[in-house]
């Protein structure tokens, strides 16, 4: 007998133990686990160990292979008999009655219960729950309230709303890291300053033998269960099955998580003691089962890193400008020593590169630490593999509400972000293959913005863990993997790259989930001033957002009506507008004070640094190629919008943050292009390239798109019309436009480049111009409340508008 053969071991008279029998016959579950309880109880409980192990080992046996279960479980469907997962059902039964020590299960939950010191709320809810949002209360943008948090709080004369959540979300009442201590509700003020007592030692001792044996046998199944898909063979029904199978076990865990904090604290510990997962997961011996496993654990893992073998290149990067950035120009695999193989999907994904000129490559910042994004992971704790399992089979919602359930034990929450920030690059990379991206986008949102929107937490991850350095450089990969040739001015030598975007990639937003986290952490006033004086990871951004600089370029058709017109400008637009000019409102929004001038002279410097090279990139020499335009010059607005943040917010010198004369040249040419490209399309010039130019020339002015798109475009010209000489600037713009004719004082004129039906819309579409030019002051001058009020003006001239509809439409 196990009992004896310890005490024997140990010396000394024991009591006799019973002989535990084999599980499945006819047990009194309740009195063996009254007796193992009792012997762990004891000082000496070294044998009551031991049998509950062996107890558990038969219990919880990874014996039976999951792919058995499976089938038995088709075969019962099929009206086999049996039913499946008989022995699960069973098993469950068993760690409910060891975790209530031989008492009643549900009195059990009941005592836990009453010793929950959680001062947090936390309900999780999935989509289309009902929420409340209560901007006066919450100091993070993305605080919001359960139904019955907001009723029991004071809000009165607030300004909150209610909406439908579409990505799922978490109850923030009590945390008063995400929203102010005066917007509480009743229920979760009084527990935030109550004493809640000591939890008895011997309530929750079972709880810490038994739940590891349960997560690990959990985690096996998860191994078992996974098989990496054969090439264009979707394996999304085989994870469902597993999922299926395993749907009581995590909801055994989830109803763990609502006993309280007391239980959640037990959770915590499992979860992130790395000696009881080293202990269980290294010792298979002879267990065939166990090591197959183990063996698809390994398989799983190989692709976890952002690896590149040394003959592929990432295009459209330059050189940094030497001692200004701690990036080195070599390839990612340098930054870990070890060159790893790419997957067959990212063979793919750089097929679109080949023939493309060979442009210098970046790795990551050499001051990081962390190198986990590069390498292939290495687990440590169940938690680790938890959330790789987690993603594997891309956020399975019964697991991500598991995970999330555990958020207000802050130990939990720390180790949970830390995890959630060294797996970043592999959700990146099973998010791109997956088949339901959207799904799967809107859950890891679900997990992120519960981590990212506690500005304490989010610069403790940025600090310990690189976190600025990961999200950057993932981002970057991510956009690498569409890239195409930019036909933009010269199209036979253009070193340029832009995102395709007709690629899945960007017409499905599937970037949206990691962008949003992005501009989540650039919220918090200490992580973004980090990123404004990190110079490597500015020049990083910056390259990043060369990738969307001419992107969608659209030529004019001259002779024939297009066949066929792309749609391709919806996800341009959506992609600047969310990679690109999102992030740079969130940096401004810490740009306003005179201290900060440092940090938007770091900007302006990089940015004029990535434009020079885009110039050389697409050989500009002093004139747009003719019938070309592109809407998209984020470069160009982030240079502008930082210029006039400068000169109006920190009190800087305009000539002091300007180039030179010929710089200010190449500047102006772009976005004069553009208002020259609006007259001709509202002139009907591109009647044959379709319906869908003249959607762009919409959007692009539309009140969504307009702040972060013309109007930083006017600025620049603005700006540009100040400090060049006024007859370059003037003929610059008749020329243009292809009025200079038209200006003659001859009787008689003759225009060689516009018809004669065109030759009045274009001359006033130049004279327009001008006038806008002179006449809008959103840059020059213009309060914060002057624009708002004139905005909202505007919107309410054209309709009556709700509150909330109002906030919506201006692009303030």
């Amino acid at each position: 007998m196990a009992a004896a053969a310890a005490a024997a071991a140990v010396g000394g008279p024991q009591p006799p133990q019973p002989e535990l029998p084999a599980p499945g016959l006819a047990l009194d579950k309740a009195a063996t686990a009254a007796h193992l309880k009792a012997a762990l109880s004891r000082p000496d409980n070294r044998a009551g160990a031991e049998e509950l192990q062996a107890l558990l080992e038969r219990v919880l046996s990874a014996e039976r292979p999951l792919a058995a279960a499976v089938d038995s479980e088709e075969a019962a469907a099929a009206g086999g008999g049996g039913g499946p997962g008989a022995a699960e059902e069973e098993a469950l039964e068993w760690c409910k009655c060891l975790l209530a020590g031989g008492g009643g299960y549900e009195e059990f939950c009941a005592a836990v219960r009453a010793y929950d010191p959680a001062a947090l709320c936390g309900l999780v809810w999935t989509a289309n729950f009902v929420a409340y949002r209560c901007r006066t209360c919450g100091i993070s943008p993305c605080m919001s309230l359960c139904a019955e948090c907001f009723h029991q709080g004071d809000h009165t004369g607030h300004d909150f709303n209610m909406f439908r959540s579409q990505a799922g979300g978490a109850c923030d009442c009590g945390d008063s890291n995400v929203m102010r201590e005066s917007g509480f509700c009743r229920r979760h003020q009084i527990k935030s300053s109550s004493n809640i007592p000591c939890v008895p030692k011997d309530l929750l001792m079972m709880s810490e033998f038994v739940l590891p044996r349960f997560i690990f046998c959990l985690i096996q199944y998860l191994r078992e269960g996974y098989n990496e898909p054969a090439a264009d063979v979707p394996s999304e029904k085989d994870l469902n099955k597993v999922l299926q199978l395993l749907e009581p076990q995590i909801s055994f865990l989830e109803d763990l998580t609502k006993m309280g904090g007391a239980m959640r604290s037990v959770l915590t510990q499992v979860l992130t003691n790395q000696q009881n997962y080293k202990d269980l997961t290294s010792g298979l011996g002879e267990n065939a089962c166990a090591k197959k496993s183990h063996e698809k654990y390994l398989i799983a893992l190989k692709s976890s890193g952002l690896t590149y073998p040394e003959d592929k290149l990432v295009y459209g990067i330059q050189e940094p400008s030497a001692g200004t950035s701690t990036l080195a120009v070599q390839g990612f695999a340098g930054a870990t020593g070890t060159p790893g193989q790419l997957d067959s999907s990212d063979e793919e994904d750089q097929d679109g590169s080949q023939g493309l000129g060979k442009r210098k490559r970046v790795k990551l910042s050499s001051s990081t630490k962390d190198q986990s994004i590069m390498d292939v992971l290495k687990h440590k704790s169940f938690l680790e593999e938890l959330l790789f399992w987690t993603i594997k089979y891309e956020f399975p919602q019964k697991m991500v509400t598991f995970l999330l359930n555990m958020l207000p034990d802050q130990e939990y929450k720390v180790a949970f972000t830390k995890t959630f920030v060294q797996h970043y690059a592999f959700i990146m990379k099973t998010l791109k293959k997956s088949h339901e991206s959207d799904t799967m986008s809107n859950r890891i949102v679900h997990i992120s913005v519960q981590l990212f929107s506690n500005e304490e937490l989010a610069r403790q991850v940025t600090e310990e863990c690189q976190l600025l350095d990961i999200m950057v450089t993932v981002l970057l990969y991510m956009m690498e993997s569409c890239l195409i040739k930019s036909e933009l001015q010269d199209e036979e030598n253009s070193l340029h790259v832009v995102v395709n975007c007709g690629e899945a990639l960007l017409k499905n937003n599937t970037y949206w989930p990691l962008v949003s986290d992005f501009i989540n952490i650039l919220s918090h006033q200490s992580v973004a001033k980090r990123f404004l004086e990190d110079h490597g990871l500015l020049v990083t951004w910056m390259n990043f957002v060369s990738f969307f600089q001419g992107m969608n370029l659209n030529k004019r058709e001259l002779n024939e009506h297009v066949e066929f017109e792309s749609q391709t400008y919806y996800a341009a637009f959506a992609a600047e507008l969310e990679a690109c000019a999102q992030p740079m409102w969130g940096l401004l929004s810490h740009c306003k004070v005179r201290e900060t001038q440092e940090y938007t002279r770091n900007v302006v410097r990089y940015c004029l640094e990535a434009l020079q090279d885009w110039f050389d990139a697409i050989n500009f020499v002093d004139e747009p190629a003719p019938n070309q335009v592109t809407f998209h010059l984020p470069l160009h607005r982030y240079y502008a919008m930082f210029l006039s943040k400068a000169v109006k917010c920190q009190e800087l010198d305009l000539d002091s943050v300007l180039p030179d004369q010929e710089m200010l040249m190449k500047l102006m040419i772009h976005p004069l292009q553009i208002q020259a490209s609006l007259a001709e399309i509202h002139s009907n010039m591109w009647v044959r390239n379709g319906l869908q130019i003249k959607g762009q020339a919409m959007t692009y002015v539309q009140s969504h798109f307009c702040n972060s798109m013309i109007d930083p475009d006017i600025y620049l010209l603005q700006v540009c019309a100040s400090r060049l000489d006024p007859d370059y600037f003037i003929s610059s713009v008749f020329e243009r436009f292809k009025v200079v004719d038209l200006l003659t004082m001859a009787s008689q004129h003759q225009n060689t480049v516009l018809d004669a039906e065109h030759e009045r819309s274009m001359l006033e579409g130049a004279l327009t111009f001008l006038v806008i030019l002179l006449s809008l002051r959103l840059h020059l001058g213009m309060s914060d409340d002057e624009i708002l009020r004139a905005e909202m003006v505007a919107q309410l001239c054209m309709n009556d508008r709700t509150h909330s509809s109002l906030l919506d439409l201006i692009s303030f």
